[in-house]
């Protein structure tokens, strides 16, 4: 006996409906994509009950034919491929034919459609997936499609949906984010008979404003960047403004709203130093790129995408993010900060309790610079995390107990030397830089030095403007500046450790580790074979003088098939070795200490964040004072 089935229509229309049709928002995404592969410069969206009683799309693109609205919910009838080709270079966001088969198979639709050829158009009502009526009716140029009563004849899908306000909420996020990828497209949105958006205005930044409101959109930097056939476009946030989680982030490709890890992960890398950690950055990017090199074929919704040459990709936009932010240096502006809307409410400032830093060990004041070796001695490094003065943490290793590597390194004077230059050259530094107009910070030699307060904010006075500097952050930036670009210039002196440090691997973390020798030795550390999946190190980087190793190889084999000279685990230990180096909050300075630090800070064109993500530098403007005095309102 046959144990093969020939599926009828009705049974794998709802199968294909359970990959393409999860709730209701995926309904609304795809009538709305294809309302814009009709060319529609109008589309408006209307839902009741979360979508699941009605979703009515209304759009006043090419409509179609009335010879075609018998077909229009047929399993794979599309208008879009011909021939096995056209699957290599999809230019349309619909191109499969199931999107109508599917939602019809759950539903009741009605479609209401003409075209400019047409003296009248067209109605057909699909119930279950059955066509019950085909006729003429009288209609505009466009289409209309009523989907009513979802998921009504599958009563265990149903039973999944998430309450009406939740799929309410999944739907506007939906049509958030096609109105950021068609912003040249009038979107109307009505909620329940509310009007929620009336988004005439045709550009990027109008519906940014639309969607997010102003706050945002005064918190954005632009990305426009173009070369051969490839171009990002669009928006990210200054590190000063972030947000608790990544629903604020919209990637598109070539005007598709998809969803790929890669760019995300591409972002977050190059916002590594500008951010706290558990915040995220804003952005709205469009990537540009051939057809052929990317698929979305890869999901039946099409919200994936996969890139041909995904390292290619990764390495485009962390260069152009990064390379923005770093010609971008915002002070955090004291509005952001007592404005409820900005999600940079609370900012976490180090312990400055006077008690507890009696206890603390490492660190160093301005006035022991010309000792270089009583500074190396007092850099202090723990297990990389954002506690910014924690006492140093004992390194015990199964094989060697290195509770203080700063014993067992080898003397190196000349070493200690190259690794701690001091240059005060540019203290009375004549260059006269001026504030931009575009609020970029660089300080001016020819500032007002007002004073400081609980000896760990600097105030200085410029230009109607007060900015208050964190001490211990400025020169925690500065210092793992100097660590980092030792490190990419390959000037990264290391130290010989008296007694090696012997670590034991599997067999997976031995391949890591054989394969990742020259990554190492550039990082600055010397490992060598010492037996059957054994290895030893016998030197580490001099500024990482008090490394937990312990740590630092858990950490590098938590990734197995993933140590690169970009590795997230040494910027760590640079970011917690300057954050022991520098002068500590409470710390009292010298006026010419306090100069001193304030023109490091000039000179290298600081980024105005700590390196765990923590501001720099706060602005008051005069206006914000005459605010707080009633003398403006």
């Amino acid at each position: 006996m046959s144990k093969i089935n020939i599926l009828d229509s009705s049974i794998y229309n709802r199968i294909s409906a359970g990959e393409v049709v999860e709730r209701p928002s995926s309904v609304v995404k795809e009538l709305i994509e294809n309302s814009l592969d009709a060319k529609a410069n109008s589309i408006t969206i209307e839902i009741e009950n979360g979508g699941i009683n009605l979703i009515k799309i209304t759009d006043n693109g090419s409509g179609i034919d009335f010879d075609d609205m018998k077909k229009v919910f047929l399993p794979h009838a599309t208008s879009k491929v011909s021939k096995l080709e056209d699957l290599d270079e999809i230019e349309t966001f619909g191109f499969r034919g199931e999107a109508l088969a599917s939602i019809a198979s759950v539903s009741k639709v009605e479609i209401y459609s003409n075209t400019s050829t047409q003296e009248c158009g067209g109605k057909v009502f699909c119930q279950g997936g059955k066509i019950e009526t085909v006729e003429s009716y009288a209609t505009p140029v466009g289409t209309i499609i009523n989907v009513k009563n979802l998921f009504y004849n599958t009563p265990a899908r149903y039973k999944f949906l998430k309450t009406p306000k939740q799929e309410e909420s999944l739907i506007t996020n939906i049509v958030n984010r096609l109105m950021l990828a068609n912003p040249q497209v009038f979107f109307k949105y009505i909620v329940d008979g509310k009007l929620i958006y009336n988004a005439k205005a045709p550009t990027l930044k109008d519906k940014i404003f639309t969607i997010y409101g102003k706050q945002v959109l005064e918190n954005l930097i632009e990305i426009n960047y173009k070369k051969n056939d490839c171009s990002v476009t669009g928006f990210i946030s200054k590190p000063t403004y972030c947000k608790a989680n990544k629903t604020y982030q919209t990637l598109l490709v070539n005007n598709r709203y998809v969803i790929n890890n890669l760019v995300g992960v591409a972002v977050a890398n190059a916002y590594e130093n500008f951010l706290m950690k558990g915040k995220f950055p804003f952005f709205v990017l469009n990537l540009k790129i051939d057809f052929s090199d990317v698929d979305v074929n890869v999901h039946p919704s099409k919200m994936e995408v996969k890139f041909k040459n995904s390292n290619s990709i990764y390495s485009l936009i962390y260069s152009i993010i990064l390379e923005t932010l770093n010609n971008n240096n915002f002070p955090v502006n004291y509005e952001s900060l007592i404005n409820p809307g900005i999600e940079t409410k609370k900012i976490e400032t180090e312990n400055i309790n006077t008690e507890k830093l009696k206890k603390i060990e490492g660190g160093f004041s301005f006035s022991s610079l010309n000792s270089i070796q009583d500074r190396l001695s007092k850099i202090t490094v723990s297990v990389p995390s954002y506690t910014t003065e924690n006492s140093p943490s004992t390194l015990n290793s199964s094989n060697y107990n290195l509770s203080n590597i700063n014993d067992n390194l080898v003397d190196n004077e000349e070493m200690t030397k190259k690794l701690f230059k001091e240059d005060s050259s540019f203290i009375n530094n004549p260059n006269n830089e001026t504030f931009s107009q575009q609020e970029k910070f660089e300080l001016n030699i020819d500032y007002k030095l007002v004073g400081t307060f609980f000896n760990t904010y600097i105030v200085i006075e410029h230009d109607e403007n007060v900015y208050f500097i964190d001490q211990h952050a400025g020169h925690e930036r500065v210092l793992y500046d100097n660590f980092i670009n030792e490190y990419n210039n390959k000037k990264i002196v290391s130290q010989e450790l008296l007694i090696p440090y012997i670590f034991n691997v599997n067999e997976l973390e031995d391949d890591l580790i054989k394969n990742s020798l020259d990554v190492f030795n550039q990082l600055g550390f010397t490992i060598e074979n010492f037996g059957l999946k054994t290895y030893k190190i016998t030197s580490v980087p001099a500024i990482l003088n008090e490394i937990n190793l312990d740590s630092f190889i858990f950490d590098c084999l938590k990734k197995p098939f993933k140590v690169s000279s970009e590795n997230e685990t040494i910027k760590n230990h640079f970011a917690t070795s300057a954050c022991k180096a520098a002068v500590k909050g409470g710390q009292k300075l010298s006026d010419n200490e306090i100069k001193m630090l304030l023109n490091l800070i000039i000179k290298n064109k600081t980024t105005l964040l700590c390196p765990h993500g923590r501001p720099i530098c706060i602005k008051l403007t005069k206006y914000d004072i005459e605010k707080m005095f009633k003398r403006v309102i």
